[in-house]
């Protein structure tokens, strides 16, 4: 569930001709929700929730191969493209546990009333 957003992300970055740029951060952020919603299902969230920014580094490394340039340049490059896309996934993953914490604790106090 958190690939496959992220890859087409990507693939619609390379299509256009850019680094990682929007692609990558709405596919980022659109697969990060779809896997913490499942992760809440399963009560795995605190699993989940390190891992798209993970998947983020991990799925656009190739931007700092095929770039040109020393390789602190390309570096630096990368990490300016992607950052973005890691914090608005790792924002949509905070949303979800936010909601899920706002949501069990009010079943709980209608349980007890």
């Amino acid at each position: 569930m958190l690939l496959g957003p992220l890859l087409l992300g990507d693939v619609v970055d390379a299509l256009v001709g850019r680094e990682p740029g929007w692609g990558v951060a709405v596919g980022a952020t659109a697969g990060a929700l779809l896997a913490a919603l499942a992760a809440v299902r399963r009560r795995s969230l605190g699993s989940v929730a390190p891992l798209p920014a993970l998947a983020v580094a991990v799925v656009t490394a190739g931007a700092v191969l095929t770039s040109h340039g020393s390789l602190a340049t390309r570096l630096v490059r990368w990490a300016v493209a992607v950052f973005p896309a890691m914090a608005a996934a790792e924002c949509a993953v905070v949303v979800v546990a936010l909601a899920a914490a706002a949501l069990g604790s009010g079943m709980k106090r209608r349980d007890r009333a």
